[in-house]
C-alpha cells in the first residue's frame, strides 16, 4: 500500500493536485447530524459550499446531481456503509473522479486498508482533527472554481 502522507489520525492516498477542477463543493454524509453540521460550519467558514446528507441511500444521487469535488463519508451508517457507498461512487462515471474521504472511528490498519480498497482517497480517524481535513480539502480544491450559484445551497440538508 502506497501512502502519500501519514499522520496519527490522517492517511492520504491521493495527491491533492490530482483532483480534477470542480466547484468548491463538499458533500458530507454522516448519520450523526451534530458531527456533520459541525463539519459543515467549518467548511463554510473556509469558503466551501456544503451539503449534509444523513441518509446513506441518498448519497450517490446527491453526488451525481450536485457534482461536489469531494465527498466526506462516515464508514458506519445504518443500512449502507460508507465502504459500499464509496464503491458505488467509483463505479459511476459521473462520480468516479470525486475525492472520497472516509471519516471514521474505525481506524485500525485493516480498517484503513478496507477504506482504500473501497476507493477512498483519504482516511481521517474520529475524533476528527478538523484542520488536517480542511487543509487537505483546500489543497485539493486549489484548481477548483469558486462555488458560484451555490449561495442558496450552503448548509442545505438532504
Amino acid at each position: 500500500m502506497t501512502i502519500q502522507r501519514s499522520d496519527d489520525d490522517v492517511l492520504l492516498w491521493r495527491s491533492p493536485d490530482s483532483v480534477p477542477a470542480r466547484p468548491r463543493r463538499v458533500l458530507v454524509a454522516d448519520d450523526y447530524r451534530d458531527a456533520a453540521d459541525a463539519l459543515r460550519l467549518l467548511l463554510e467558514a473556509r469558503g466551501f459550499a456544503c451539503r449534509v446528507v444523513d441518509d446513506p441511500f441518498a448519497v450517490c444521487d446527491v453526488a451525481r446531481d450536485w457534482q461536489p469535488f469531494a465527498v466526506v463519508l462516515d464508514i458506519a451508517m445504518p443500512g449502507l456503509s460508507g465502504l459500499q457507498i464509496a464503491q458505488r461512487l467509483r463505479d459511476d462515471p459521473r462520480t468516479a473522479d470525486m475525492l472520497l474521504v472516509a471519516c471514521s472511528a474505525f481506524a485500525s490498519t485493516r480498517d484503513r486498508e478496507r477504506a482504500k480498497e473501497a476507493g477512498f482517497d483519504a482516511h481521517c480517524a474520529k475524533p476528527l482533527t478538523p484542520y488536517r481535513l480542511l487543509n487537505y480539502l483546500e489543497a485539493a480544491s486549489g484548481n477548483g472554481v469558486p462555488p458560484a450559484g451555490d449561495a442558496g445551497q450552503r448548509g442545505q440538508r438532504t
